[in-house]
Order: structure tokens, then sequence, then C-alpha cells
């Protein structure tokens, strides 16, 4: 029986060929890795808990569901390496038809337990599961994947629990010719059978001759399941057969592996060997100390720590990959909506600010009352209030215009506005239509429909009667909040210009002026002219003469009055209206669109912290796996794409 070598044989031999001192530097490696402490996972584990979150948080987009169905199975299988992280490595020998990995088992298992030969190919038509005596092999599903079980006490896989895979590039069915014998390949699904196979390995040997090593089945089946799984590069024939490691190597790196080692060895005269007991030859023995090395016990813990990690990996890379035709759609669907919101919304601030600059009697009529409020007890204030009393006498001059700016103004001043059930000509007035909406929303849906967004992550174009009144209400509501507080603010900015008392004073001391030149006058006239003089009396003339100019003086004053409110009120009203899109009253018009770029942009950008997070994690966490190849994360993208 064939010993496998220790560490201290390994480290102890000469090398005599550049190939074979690659492999003990390799090896030498993943024993020194064999000695470090564990490392800590937990981080890798609430990584693993936040893509589980990030994976279920947007099942409505379809890009999103798929990430979480391929979410699912990687799931699994991360779940069940944490779980069975001292089990036996299941190893899977996989190779196209004739490139001799049934007598590689064979050679492995030191016994004849697989059918090897080219005379009924190919010749593994069901799975040949070797294992130790003392393995547990409960939790393989034997029955549903029709395999055989052969017990072997090889030294060289007393740690692990060899399957020869069926092969893959062999797809028969049956003939009815006469001239042909049936083979029991005939009735054989491999390539079905091998899909079965395959997701119970944790490593995989691939197996291949100078005649196979290009074969696109092997490799396509092998890229499929390769992620998360370490791969074992072997090149049987080696007796008969040229050196076509260096070219095989290439041709696997261009499939995406990295292939740090191909062992070369010649399966049938290693049982040659074996049956006259003989040493293995060298090339036989370099794969033996790869698996004790690589595939203990220990190496099973460090293999799929490594192997989840790389799993985990592949998947986020591969959600990049699936995702980035996306990401320019939904950079575009918020663009569009950005734009599309700023064109109804100049819509809206050219018709109120028409309707603001319309509305100059609703603000002088507010304005004055207000300054009246503040304004008591002086002559030029007593005028004002008449002025106020006689115009109530007329209905059409007391009233406000009935636009929206009135009636924010009348609501300003304790009066109670009539509600109704909003619908679109209720807004017509601040210069938004339905016909502006859905043209809004038909450009939008377009745009999602390129992003993959659909119903029920955004509506349709039309709103249904339902959402209708609702969504033009909390577009009332917005204008009207923003508007009111635009509204009050711009009329403390009036008032604050006549409300200093300085300002009264001067008004006060103009039209008091006036009353006491009149007054003076009429008592100069009685007391001087009449009294002292005895001049006879004027009459009422001059006191009704004297009254007009009065009011005229008052007048002009209150025009004065008037115009220092008026100074500066477009320049206030073009400022106010700047400020609407800060309130973003179209918003609810929008809102499905907005929401579903909002969190699509989200789930997008959450995908690439989480795969940073990773990347930061598996440059403390990976392990040196030695002469264990893997699928790069080009080739795992690259599968993901074609799939």
């Amino acid at each position: 029986m064939f010993r496998t070598r220790s560490k201290e044989d390994l480290k102890q031999m000469p090398f005599s060929t550049p190939h074979t001192r690659e492999i003990a530097k390799s090896l030498a490696a993943s024993v020194s890795n064999e000695d470090e402490s564990s490392r800590e996972f937990s981080a890798f584990d609430e990584l693993i808990a936040s893509m589980d979150v990030w994976s279920d948080s947007l099942l409505q987009w379809p890009p999103a569901a798929a990430v979480r169905a391929a979410w699912s199975e990687v799931h699994d299988r991360l779940a069940s390496a944490s779980r069975e992280q001292s089990r036996m490595l299941v190893v899977g020998i996989v190779g196209g038809t004739g490139t001799g990995k049934s007598t590689l088992v064979n050679a492995l298992a030191c016994r004849n337990v697989s059918t090897a030969g080219d005379q009924m190919r190919p010749t593994t038509v069901h799975p040949v599961v070797i294992a130790p005596e003392r393995a547990d092999l409960s939790w393989l599903p034997l029955q549903e994947i029709n395999a055989r079980v052969v017990n072997s006490d090889a030294e060289s896989i007393s740690q692990i629990i060899l399957i020869d895979c069926p092969d893959p590039d062999t797809q028969p069915t049956i003939t009815s010719s006469p001239t042909h014998a049936v083979r029991p390949s005939d009735s054989n699904q491999n390539r079905q059978l091998l899909e079965k196979v395959l997701p119970l390995c944790d490593v995989l040997f691939l197996v291949s001759t100078a005649q196979k090593y290009r074969s696109w089945v092997v490799a396509k089946e092998l890229a499929a399941f390769a992620p998360g799984r370490p791969v074992l590069f072997v090149q049987t024939h080696a007796s008969r057969d040229p050196d076509i490691r260096e070219d095989w190597k290439r041709e696997l790196v261009s499939q995406g592996f990295s292939v740090p080692i191909i062992f070369r060895l010649d399966a049938v005269e290693a049982n040659r060997r074996h049956a006259v007991g003989e040493q293995p030859d060298q090339g036989f023995q370099e794969i033996l100390d790869a698996i004790s090395f690589e595939l203990n016990q220990r190496g099973a813990r460090r293999v799929r720590r490594t192997g989840s990690l790389d799993l985990a990996g592949w998947f986020l890379r591969s959600v990049r990959s699936s995702l980035e035709d996306l990401r320019e759609p939904v950079a575009a669907l918020a663009s569009g909506i950005r734009l599309q919101r700023q064109s109804l919304e100049s819509q809206m601030a050219r018709a109120i600010g028409t309707e603001l600059v319309s509305c100059r009697s609703a603000w002088q009529q507010v304005l004055v009352t207000d300054v009246l409020q503040q304004w008591q007890g002086g002559p030029f204030s007593m005028f004002l209030h008449a002025i106020v009393a006689i115009g109530s006498l007329w209905p059409r001059l007391a009233s406000l215009p009935g636009g929206m700016v009135s009636r924010i103004l009348t609501n300003s001043r304790g009066v109670r506005m009539v509600t109704t059930v909003p619908q679109w000509h209720s807004i017509a007035e601040i210069g938004i239509s339905q016909a502006a909406v859905e043209r809004s929303r038909s450009i939008l849906s377009g745009m999602a429909a390129r992003a993959a967004i659909h119903e029920p992550l955004v509506g349709r174009v039309k709103f249904e009667n339902s959402r209708e009144s609702d969504t033009i209400a909390g577009l009332l509501g917005r204008t009207d909040a923003w508007l009111s507080t635009g509204v009050q603010r711009l009329l403390s900015t009036r008032r604050a210009e006549v409300a200093g008392q300085g300002f009264r004073l001067i008004f006060e001391l103009l039209f008091s002026g006036m009353v006491a030149c009149v007054l003076g006058r009429a008592a100069w006239g009685f007391f001087y002219g009449q009294l002292w003089l005895g001049q006879s009396s004027e009459g009422t003339g001059f006191l009704q003469e004297s009254l007009v100019w009065m009011i005229l003086w008052g007048l002009v004053l209150r025009w004065l009055v008037l115009m220092r409110l008026r100074i500066g009120l477009n320049r206030d009203i073009d400022q106010l209206v700047q400020t609407l899109s800060q309130a973003q009253p179209t918003g609810p018009l929008l809102a499905d669109f907005e929401e579903a770029a909002i969190r699509t942009s989200e789930f997008i950008a959450r995908g690439d912290a989480i795969e940073a997070e990773w990347s930061a994690i598996s440059l403390r966490l990976t392990e040196h796996l030695g002469p264990l190849g893997r699928l790069t994360e080009e080739a795992a993208c690259d599968r993901l794409r074609n799939s």
C-alpha cells in the first residue's frame, strides 16, 4: 500500500526539477498556514447576515428578486460549510471520457473500485463513492444520485471521501440501429447526473490528457460549479502523452482559473507499482502528498473557510456584474425625475408669480389693516381708520379677490377656507394640468422600464381614482404650506418697513402739521381779526376748503405709506417664487417613481458597500491553499453574464 510522506520527509527531500520544487514550496506554505491559530470569523458572519438582509430588501424589483433567488442557494452552502467545519471533505474526480480518471481513482484507493478502460466508454455510468470504513455517509443522497459505495482502507484517502463522477462530455441517446449494440451508457443521462453530484463536493479534481484538455463541455461544467470550491488539476497518461501542463495552464487561465500547480502522473503505472509492491513514482507521490497535507481534517476547516470566503466573493461580484447594466438606467431615472419635477415646478412658479403680482389690492388691504393695528391714537392713524371704515361700506371694496393668494391672505386673517374634494380643476390656478402630469409620468414610465422597474414599485401613467384625490390633496397641501409660510414672511418684511416709531412719527407730524395750520389760521382769524380788529366773519368757506385740503393731504400721506410698502414687493415675490423647489410641491405627483429610484439606487449602492467589506475581510482571513486552484472573479462574472 502506498504511504504518504510526513511533513519532515517533505522538508528534507531533495527536489531535482523546477516543477517539483514549485510543488514543495506550495505545500510548505500550506503546512506553515496549518500551524497558525484559527482566524476570527465573527466579522464574516456579520457580513453574511448583512447580505441576507440586503438580498431580501427589494423583492418587488425583478433584478433584486433574482439576487435573492441566487442568494438562497449560496446561503445554504455557506450555512452547510459553517455547520460542517470538521466533516470529511468530499472530493469529486471530474474529467472527460477516456482521460483515465477512473484509473486514477483505483490508484488512490489501492484497489479496483471503478471500471476503467476504453472498451465501453463512457465507463463511469453511475457515480462511485469511495470512503473509509468509519466515514459517515448518512448525509449524502446516495439513492438520489444512484451511487455505488465502496469502502477502502488506503492511507492516501483515509481522511477524504472520493466520488468518481460521470463523464460530462458524453450525452448519448438510445438508437434503434440493428448494427448498434446497446451500451450501458445509452440510457444514462450523464450531464444531468453530474449536475446532481458536483454540488455535494467540497473539492474538485480535474483530470485531463493531451487529447482532452481543451474540452469545452468539461470546462463549462467545471466553471458552473467551481465558485467556492478549490480545484486540483491533474494530467494523466504521462508515460505516453507529451507534457502539456504549460499550455493547459494558459488555457485554464484564459477560462478564469488561478492555477498554482498542475500534477502530471500515470495512473496505470501507479496501479502496476502497487500491485508489485513498489514505491510510487514521483508524479503520483506528489499528488499523494498534496492530498495528505491539504485535505486532512485540519485542512478541511481551512478549505471550507476559504471556500466560504470565495463563494461569498463570487456571489457579490456576480451580483455586481448582473446589476452593472442597470446602473446607468437607474441613474437616468433619478435624473429624469429631477428634470420632470423642475418642469412642473417651473410651470407652477410662473402661475403663482403671476397671481402674486396681480393681487396687489389684496396685499394692500392686508398691509393697511396690519398698519392700523400698529398705529393707534394719532391724527393720521384716525384718518386711516376713517378711510377703512368708509371703504367697508362697499362690499366690493371690502372683499378680496378669489385667487389662491387671496384665500391664503383671508385665512391669515382668521376667515375659514372652504375645502372641497380636490380635483384637477382645483389646481389649474397654480399652473398644473392633468395632461402635463400624465406627460411627465409617461416619460418616467419609459425610463423606469429600461431600469426593469415596473408595478408595484411604480404606478400607472394615469392615476387611479382612489389615488387621484389623495395625490392632488398632497400637492395642494404642500403648496398651501409653502405659500402660507412665504406670504407671512413677505408680509412681515413689508410690515417691518413701516413698523418703526420714527417712520410713524414723521407721518403723524406731517398730518398733524396740516391740521395745526388749519386750526391756527382759523384761530388767528377769529381772535385777531374778529375780536381784536372787529372784522366781520368770513363764513364757512375757509373751513370747507381746509377740510378738502386736509383730506387730500391725508390721502397723499396714505399713498406715500403704501408706496413704502410696495417698494421691493416684486423683488420679494421673485425671491418667494424661487424657493418653490425647496418645498417640492410636485413630490406627490411623481412620488412612486422617486421612491423606486431611491430604493433601487440604495440597493445597488448597498451591494457595492458589502462587496467592499468583503474585500477587507478577505484580505485578513483568506488562507493559502497550496496547490489548489480557484475560479477567479473575472470568470465568475463572465459565467453569470452568459448564463
